[in-house]
C-alpha cells in the first residue's frame, strides 16, 4: 500500500532536496527486502556508498539504550521492542531534518546483545532518494509528515511469526527461538487485551 503527497521543491537554499520515502509494516513483514529491491531496481545496490543516489535507513538503528530493568526483561523475552517508546524519536526527527537539508548524517549502530549503542556510527551521505524503514515509522505524526511517500508492507501474521522464529539477522535476535516466540505471544496478548488503543507506557 502506498500514498504520496506533493514534495518540497527540488532546490532549497542551494542544495538538492531528497525525496523521503517511509516504509512501515509489522515485525518481519519484509520491509528491508522491499527497500533492497527498490535499491536493486534503481541500479544502486552495487554502487559505492559515497556515490549512491539512494540511501536506506532503519528504525532499528534508533532503539534507546535500555535501563538495567528493561535489559533484564529483554533477556527474558519480556521487553516490547515494538513499542513506540522503545525508539529515540527525537533523534529520528533530528536525523530526518538534517537529511532534508542535504547534510551528511551519522547513524547510530545498535548492539542487540548488550542493548546499547556502539561507539562507531554509519555515515550516510546526501542522496536523491532516502528510504527509511521501520515497524512504527508512521506512528508519530511529526515523523510521518516528513515523508513525501509512504509504503506499508502488509504480510500475513503467520508468515511474520515464522520469520521471527528463524530470523535472517541473528545479530538482531541472538536469543533462543523459544524466547523470540514467547516475546511474540507476550506482545500480541498485551495488544489484544488493550485492543486498538494508545499503547500502554513501557514499564
Amino acid at each position: 500500500t502506498a500514498s504520496t503527497k506533493p514534495g518540497d521543491p527540488v532546490q532549497r537554499d542551494g542544495h538538492r532536496q531528497p525525496f523521503l520515502i517511509g516504509v512501515a509494516g509489522g515485525t518481519a513483514s519484509g520491509k528491508s527486502s522491499v527497500c533492497n529491491k527498490i535499491m536493486e531496481l534503481l541500479g544502486q545496490n552495487e554502487i559505492d556508498h559515497h556515490q549512491r543516489q539512494v540511501a536506506i535507513l532503519s528504525q532499528d538503528s534508533f532503539y534507546k539504550v535500555l535501563t538495567p530493568e528493561h535489559k533484564a526483561k529483554a533477556l527474558k523475552g519480556q521487553f516490547n521492542f515494538d513499542h513506540p517508546d522503545a525508539f529515540d524519536n527525537d533523534l529520528i526527527i533530528e536525523t530526518l531534518l538534517d537529511i532534508k537539508e542535504g547534510k551528511t548524517v551519522h547513524i547510530p549502530v545498535y548492539d542487540f546483545v548488550s542493548h546499547s549503542r556502539k561507539e562507531e556510527t554509519v555515515t550516510v551521505y546526501p542522496a536523491d532518494v532516502v528510504l527509511f524503514e521501520g515497524i512504527l515509522m508512521f506512528y508519530s505524526q511529526e515523523i510521518r509528515d516528513l515523508f513525501q511517500m509512504k509504503l506499508f508492507v502488509d504480510t500475513d501474521a503467520d508468515t511474520r511469526l515464522s520469520r521471527r522464529a528463524h530470523p535472517g539477522h541473528p545479530e538482531r535476535w541472538p536469543d533462543q527461538t523459544t524466547q523470540r516466540v514467547d516475546q511474540w505471544i507476550w506482545v500480541s496478548e498485551a495488544a489484544a487485551r488493550r485492543g486498538i488503543q494508545q499503547p500502554a507506557p513501557l514499564t
